[in-house]
């Protein structure tokens, strides 16, 4: 097992009471606004940190720098009006001045007549305007040709989400579809005429590409994927851009609004595609990846078949974006960035070289699903009103007995984890604003935050089996890599290095090896390596994403993909894999002796290892998310749920 002493490489924290954690933060100590502080940064050399390796990542600030620049910065005043002072006499001082003022005047009237363009202005403040205001969830729009109407799911509470339109400026909406089955993804046709949108089809795991008249009418089936995502048309009607593919292997289609052909334009992804768009003249497509860390906004050249021509290309830096909307003109994408916890920002982003994103709207509640109207003027947007993830926790000796919040805040609580001795729970919160390792009681009191690396995520807590260290992934660098911490805090480690993804440690029975996922080779595997540092060795070759050691230390379990798929037991003492759960949804899976408990679809089941049988525990009362596991003595499963509250629309009018 690891030494209870920390290996040599480590770097210390700074104590948390002299770190100011955000421009907010940074602001109040210096007792003015938000935008003189960045501005300072940006002109007057402001001492501002950041982590991330591009200019919007997160910030930070050492109170005793930001006192040193000031005191130099006030130095530097009184040293020019003092000199001023002793070489002029008051009279000549205030001619001096007046001077001075009437040149700058000048400069500036000279520069506004013959250098100001509309990219040089002050930022503008825009104002949203709400689109919708029923309960329920209300989200996906797209406006129609002219940008009076907007297209948008809208999702009554305990009711299925159906496709409706309203008029803009009009408070009564009506439902434009019929169906039975839950619907999303409207796309307004170029001409005015049509919306395109998706009907789900399950009970098979399947959606209908459906066309029904703008006015209401007759539904015509265009075609049946196997994905949900956006829709987008061609500029001349006739294509209808789409994603297609198993979970985890989604690519972007152009489908034929005539004959339902499909044209594959990408290559299978792991985690999928974002706002998919053709240029107007249909002979480029834009569009962003989904994927764990940053990433560009490529272009990929299309033929007059529609067809690929090559590889994409990327048409800007690293991007961190939730949600994606391509300019009618594919000259800029509107994109949302931020976490649901602390608020998501709407941003946007010249696809031209040297390009940097610009912010639209900073909003304390959650932006996502963006989209544009055909003159680029108007922006709508969905806000989540309320979203976190709270830990809950079931008893397993007494199945009658109903759950109960275990760690909840007004954030986001996840990624549970015990300690081998049942006393402790790692988990994983944005509770400071930030990002970080938490550890608790096991009966969810006294939590304390044990890592600072204020990234944007830093999670997946894994306990070694002495309880001394654990392990986690972070992408504080600007790429996500594995690092340790003793449980009592201090210095973190930095276990990988890789420009690849690095992350979900996890420790053999034995403490020396630590297991972790990474697409070092082009697709997720797992990899180990020593627990104290050293040189990594590939362990999957088909495919892996989650491992776990079995207790007796004989197998390793292990998931496939991401979601979607299923869970695999390989003979530690060599030999082949085989499937033992054909599949599970959700990030982890809760490996004990007797068996595994995973999420499937809403309901947590069991799979028993020495009957081979699954049979269902529980079904939570919310939506699941991030995190699963059970206590050292088998009497308790921690699970993650999400307390949301619906959506509503809002637009942003005059858009520059």
């Amino acid at each position: 097992m690891m030494s209870s002493k920390m290996p040599s490489g480590s770097t210390s924290l700074p104590p948390s009471h002299e770190r100011l954690e955000s421009w907010k933060e940074i602001a109040a100590y210096l007792k003015k606004g938000v935008r003189t502080v960045q501005r300072w940064e940006r002109a007057e050399g402001l001492p501002v940190r950041r982590l991330g390796q591009d200019r919007t990542g997160f910030v930070f600030a050492y109170k005793s720098e930001l006192d040193a620049w000031w005191l130099e910065q006030s130095r530097g005043v009184v040293t020019q009006s003092e000199s001023n002072a002793s070489a002029q006499p008051a009279k000549t001082r205030t001619s001096w001045y007046l001077a001075a003022i009437l040149a700058m005047m000048t400069v500036a009237i000279l520069w506004i007549a013959i250098v100001w363009k509309p990219w040089h202005t002050a930022p503008v403040f825009y104002r949203p305007i709400p689109l919708t205001t029923e309960h329920g969830l209300a989200a996906q729009p797209s406006f129609s040709p002219d940008g009076r109407q907007i297209a948008y799911m809208w999702t009554p509470p305990g009711g299925r989400p159906s496709i409706y339109v309203k008029t803009v400026g009009f408070e009564s909406s009506a439902r434009l579809t019929a169906g039975a089955q839950a619907e999303g993804s409207p796309a307004w046709s170029p001409d005015g005429r049509f919306v395109a949108f998706l009907r789900y089809l399950g009970p098979k795991p399947a959606f209908a590409l459906m066309l029904i008249p703008s006015a209401g009418g007759r539904e015509n089936q265009i075609a049946e994927l196997t994905a949900a995502g956006g829709l987008s048309w061609s500029a001349d009607g006739q294509w209808l851009i789409a994603t297609d593919g198993p979970p985890k292997e989604k690519s972007i289609v152009a489908v034929s609004v005539a004959t339902g052909a499909k044209h594959v334009l990408t290559k299978p992804s792991d985690f999928g595609y974002i706002g998919a768009a053709l240029s107007s003249d249909s002979r480029r497509l834009i569009f962003g990846r989904s994927s764990p860390g940053p990433k560009p906004i490529y272009e990929l050249a299309i033929g007059s078949d529609l067809t690929p021509r090559g590889e994409p290309r990327p048409l800007t830096g690293n991007v961190w974006a939730h949600d994606l909307a391509v300019a009618p003109d594919a000259k800029e994408v509107i994109f949302t960035d931020g976490s649901w916890e602390e608020g998501i920002d709407l941003w946007r982003l010249r696809l031209s070289s040297g390009a940097q994103p610009e912010r639209i709207l900073a909003n304390s509640h959650r932006c996502f699903a963006p989209a544009l109207s055909r003159d680029g003027r108007r922006l709508a947007f969905a806000v989540n009103r309320i979203y976190r993830e709270e830990i809950w926790k079931k008893s397993l000796s007494d199945p009658a007995a109903a759950p109960a919040p275990l760690l909840s805040s007004t954030h986001s609580e996840l990624n549970p984890q015990y300690s081998p001795d049942g006393r402790y729970i790692a988990f994983h919160s944005t509770r400071s604003g930030s990002s970080d390792i938490w550890v608790a009681e096991s009966d969810g009191t006294n939590p304390r935050r044990l890592t600072f690396t204020n990234a944007r995520t830093t999670a997946t807590p894994r306990w070694s089996p002495d309880g001394e260290w654990i392990a986690f992934e972070s992408n504080q660098s600007g790429q996500s890599e594995v690092y340790v911490i003793h449980n009592a805090g201090g210095a973190i480690r930095r276990l990988t290095d890789n420009p690849a993804v690095d992350a979900i440690p996890s420790w053999s029975r034995d403490g020396r090896t630590l297991y972790f996922c990474s697409n070092r080779t082009g697709r997720y595997e797992i990899w180990k390596m020593p627990a104290s540092g050293g040189r990594p060795t590939q362990v999957t070759f088909g495919g892996g994403f989650t491992a776990v050691e079995s207790p007796d230390a004989k197998y390793l379990y292990y998931s496939q993909t991401r979601n979607y798929g299923p869970v695999l037991r390989m003979p530690l003492a060599g030999g082949r894999a085989e499937p033992v759960i054909p599949e599970i949804r959700g990030l982890f899976y809760a490996v004990t002796s007797e068996g595994i408990y995973f999420q499937s679809a809403h309901t947590i089941l069991f799979w028993d290892s020495s009957s081979g049988r699954i049979n269902q525990v529980f079904t939570p009362s919310k939506p699941m998310s991030i995190g699963l596991a059970v206590s050292p003595d088998g009497q308790s499963l921690l699970f993650t749920q999400v307390e949301a509250d619906g959506a509503d629309l809002y637009m942003i009018d005059g858009l520059r």
